[in-house]
């Protein structure tokens, strides 16, 4: 610029500093206040599970766009989803394979599922009663190999449709027959067998003074002769 500036060009007969000075640096206006970001704009395929893919990070959409394809604006510090136009989704960025669901997004009868802790299950079966959430914990507990999350979720969600009494009758004929399986505990409220009593179990009755058929005294056996085990075989 100090040059180059004060070089007269060979046009305009003018020297670049002294015509900025006079006509352009006026025509300046401020810097913006917030510091440019870059947008890239692409497009993606929204998947079975209502996320799209941008940059190895999985954003969701609302569940009708499954299967459409939408528009994806990102910069370095949010995603922001377009379809037809229409911003549908806006993200914060997640690092390479997290993901971020909006739980709005997820079909109404399908957003719970997304709670994946046995606490979760646990505490709403204790909304309930106290004996459900012992009968939950039981469902956890009755497979040593596989994890019983998704039985478990079923359970909690069938007894809350129930009144409280036909929940806890169930579960108490599941118990004793050791049914810990949805279809088992569903059959029972559908058949209403829940309002059946269950099975009385009587204990065998022993009389204390009674002799076992085949019992012998102490002193009996030892007055029995000793074989003799040295005899030929």
């Amino acid at each position: 610029m100090e040059i180059a500036g004060r070089r007269e060009h060979g046009t305009t007969r003018r020297r670049p500093l002294e015509v900025f000075r006079a006509d352009e640096r006026g025509a300046l206006r401020s810097l913006p206040s917030t510091r440019w970001r870059p947008v890239l704009w692409r497009e993606a395929s929204v998947h079975q599970d209502i996320h799209v893919l941008v940059d190895r990070g999985l954003y969701s959409v609302p569940w009708r766009l499954v299967g459409k394809r939408v528009q994806t604006r990102t910069t370095p510090s949010s995603v922001e989803i377009y379809f037809d136009d229409v911003r549908v989704a806006t993200h914060d960025r997640v690092a390479p394979g997290q993901r971020s669901t909006n739980e709005d997004h997820l079909p109404p009868e399908r957003r719970d599922l997304r709670h994946r802790s046995r606490g979760y299950w646990v505490e709403r079966a204790a909304a309930v009663h106290s004996e459900i959430e012992c009968f939950i914990e039981e469902v956890f507990d009755s497979d040593d190999v596989l994890y019983q999350l998704r039985v478990a979720q079923q359970i909690v969600r069938l007894l809350e449709g129930y009144p409280k009494d036909r929940a806890l009758a169930a579960c108490r004929r599941a118990r004793f027959h050791g049914n810990y399986s949805y279809g088992g505990l569903k059959n029972v409220l559908v058949r209403a067998l829940d309002r059946e009593p269950l099975p009385v179990v009587l204990d065998p009755i022993v009389e204390p003074d009674a002799r076992p058929r085949f019992a012998r005294d102490v002193q009996e056996l030892l007055q029995l002769p000793l074989e003799n085990n040295d005899a030929p075989h």
